[in-house]
């Protein structure tokens, strides 16, 4: 059997280009002036020491982008054309599986959560309606990818939106279910979604 030739996407490059093992998630992350993989990651440490981490996740996660788009039915249209379909809605969504089991997690995850701590006992409630307080700035996730660059995944104005769920077993470990959900911060805010895949190169060395 003969080499590959043409028929494959295999590159020399294809070794640098991999995403490595299942990264860390950190709420309200500032990164913006962050500009190479370097201090991304003394920033991330930094972040990680601060409290800014969700946790140690269990399965890794996945991101998702769904949209809506619609083809305008209009006599005479016989095929789709180029420039006739139409986003109506687009939603950015990450979801992972926590096995850290903290106050601040569950309140997170609530969405609506409120602690309060006396002494050495925290209750955390949940309020029946959201304020623009319950929303985070963001949830990042950072990505090693294989040549030493970082990928991050920012949800913009995060919000567990997904039904609370811990599960616990015997001879087990208890995992949290999240599924944070990014929304527009205004409502004339139609240009973009919100959310955002930013590269962190190396520096020139």
């Amino acid at each position: 059997m003969g080499a590959p030739g043409l028929t494959t996407g295999l590159r020399a490059e294809t070794f640098d280009n991999l995403q490595l093992n299942a990264g860390v998630l950190l709420k309200n992350f500032e990164y913006a002036s962050t500009t190479d993989a370097t201090a991304l990651k003394t920033a991330i440490s930094t972040a990680i020491t601060s409290g800014a981490i969700l946790g140690a996740t269990r399965g890794g996660g996945e991101f998702h982008v769904t949209r809506e788009t619609r083809d305008p039915d209009i006599d005479g249209k016989r095929y789709a054309y180029k420039g006739g379909t139409f986003v109506d809605s687009a939603d950015a969504y990450l979801n992972t599986t926590l096995v850290e089991v903290t106050p601040d997690n569950i309140k997170v995850l609530l969405g609506t959560g409120e602690a309060t701590v006396s002494g050495k006992k925290t209750t955390i409630k949940m309020r029946t309606a959201i304020s623009d307080d319950d929303y985070l700035t963001n949830i990042c996730w950072a990505g090693d990818l294989s040549d030493g660059r970082i990928v991050l995944i920012v949800i913009k104005n995060a919000l567990n939106t997904a039904d609370f769920t811990l599960t616990y077993k015997d001879k087990d470990e208890g995992t949290l279910a999240a599924e944070f959900h990014a929304h527009q911060a205004s409502f004339d805010d139609y240009d973009y979604a919100p959310f955002e895949v930013v590269f962190f190169d190396m520096p020139s060395q």
